[in-house]
């Protein structure tokens, strides 16, 4: 068994900076690989004589493979617990790694590195995020942005080291000891003590929209008795309230355009005279940007008196403005400006994005919250890099590339606006109308989706576990 801590409500600290050294260590490994896995792009090429578009079908399976299995690891984090989900992952990863060792084709790896070990990273991402969220209340936004740090660093610790890997071992001896270094999730996952919530056991029934799902599922139970667990295990009904899922829509549009500079960044910059090694250090420089400011804005927007919606907003349209510029940056050292202040403004609003998602789904459903949210992410990634290579085929240079991705960005803060509360009173997220008598969870000041709960059913919430398969134990 498990061993729970049982609290009145979120501790901010003691245990809850293992749990951040744990996801920090995730984003690291798990993470930092989507971004590090290029080093080995070359090498896939040379070795299987495969075309570039088909090479790249191996990274591309596992990013939307990372993001779009959220769901289901926020599904097998409320039947069970993120800890079993994390160390499962780790498991899952490695042997996906494993086997890739002895691939022959392209397309053993697309199976093994992409679906497999994409699969096994999603595992061990939301759930870690979720942790951190059930952890931390105050401190929400200064543990996320230390947590997500990982990425950054990864970048300067993976890719020389995959590079390493390859030229002493080879392609397939390098993935071997990358399947070492991902069985450490389960580590990682031995951190994630599971926390009851004493406070959870006092959420009331949601009403409005929840209600109208309950009477649906009466049927749907009728017809089909697995059905209602289904919906409770995914969270499904997250996506029927509005301002949870408008949050979401913006993120989408927001990734549609931050994705597109990794992308034509370095070819860019390239077109422009500037050499290769040059071109390349780029994203590096981005990479600090956001290392260091990821944890900053955390600690920042937890202690300025703004509302963090406002906070990531000041971060987002930052970005727009640096994918204008970007263009009229003619030469090298206004290109590296331009990635300092890119990185800031990523930073600032990326440890915002798990805090935001907790305040629209409360803290009792933040796992469920974070997978359908990571899907949106991902749409947006595997969309945003097709439309830049179709901007650039149809007018021959990568400008309208940064003035869409702007555009997308702004378009992702407008939206946003519908999220901004009246003066003097609160959204209630069930209905998108003030209503400030409704239950919820003080976050922020934004009144938060209540975990739902069945008649005569105990909550007890270890990782993040459904009410309603409490019922059985």
């Amino acid at each position: 068994m498990s061993r729970k801590q049982s609290v009145n409500k979120p501790p901010d600290g003691g245990w809850g900076w293992m749990v951040v050294l744990s996801t920090f260590l995730v984003h690291v490994i798990a993470l930092g690989s989507v971004k590090s896995l290029g080093v080995f792009y070359a090498e896939f090429r040379e070795v299987f004589q495969e075309s570039a578009g088909n090479t790249s079908f191996i990274s591309s399976v596992f990013v939307a493979a990372v993001l779009f299995c959220s769901p289901i690891a926020s599904a097998l984090s409320n039947l069970t617990s993120c800890r079993t989900v994390v160390m499962a992952g780790g498991v899952i990863s490695a042997v996906g790694l494993g086997v890739s060792y002895f691939a022959q084709s392209v397309v053993h790896l697309i199976i093994t590195i992409g679906l497999i070990t994409g699969f096994g990273f999603s595992l061990m991402y939301s759930p870690s995020l979720a942790m951190v969220g059930t952890y931390f209340h105050k401190r929400h936004a200064t543990a996320n942005g230390i947590a997500i740090s990982g990425t950054g660093v990864s970048m300067f610790v993976l890719s020389p080291l995959f590079q390493f890997l390859i030229d002493e071992f080879r392609w397939n001896g390098a993935l071997l000891i990358f399947a070492a270094m991902a069985l450490n999730g389960c580590v990682c996952g031995a951190l994630l003590r599971p926390l009851h919530l004493k406070d959870a056991d006092k959420d009331n029934e949601v009403k409005s929209e929840d209600e109208e799902v309950a009477d649906s599922s009466k049927t749907c139970k009728t017809i089909i008795p697995f059905c209602q667990k289904v919906l409770e295990m995914f969270d499904v009904t997250l996506l029927k309230s509005g301002p949870f899922l408008v949050y979401n829509l913006s993120l989408f549009a927001l990734m549609l355009g931050s994705s597109i500079i990794f992308v034509h960044l370095v070819a860019h910059a390239q077109s422009l005279g500037v050499e290769k090694t040059q071109a390349a250090f780029l994203p590096s420089i981005l990479g600090i940007g956001e290392a260091v400011a990821r944890p900053i804005s955390g600690w920042l927007s937890d202690r300025l008196p703004v509302r963090k919606l406002y906070f990531y907003m000041v971060g987002c349209v930052g970005l727009g403005i640096c994918n204008i510029a970007i263009p009229h940056s003619p030469t090298y050292a206004a290109l590296v400006a331009c990635m300092v202040f890119y990185g800031i403004s990523s930073g600032t609003f990326y440890p915002l994005i798990a805090v935001l998602v907790r305040e629209y789904s409360g803290v009792s459903r933040i796992s469920g919250g974070l997978g359908w949210a990571f899907v949106f992410q991902g749409a947006g990634f595997l969309l945003g890099q097709p439309i830049a290579g179709w901007l650039y085929d149809a007018t021959g240079n990568y400008d309208m590339s940064f003035y869409a991705a702007a555009t997308f960005i702004f378009v992702s803060v407008v939206v946003l606006l519908l999220l901004v509360p009246k003066k003097g009173k609160s959204w209630a997220l069930e209905s998108g109308k003030p209503a400030p008598d409704v239950p919820h969870d003080e976050c922020d000041g934004v009144v938060g989706l209540q975990a739902r709960q069945l008649p005569g059913v105990t909550v007890i919430t270890e990782g993040q576990t459904n009410p309603a398969f409490q019922s059985e134990m």
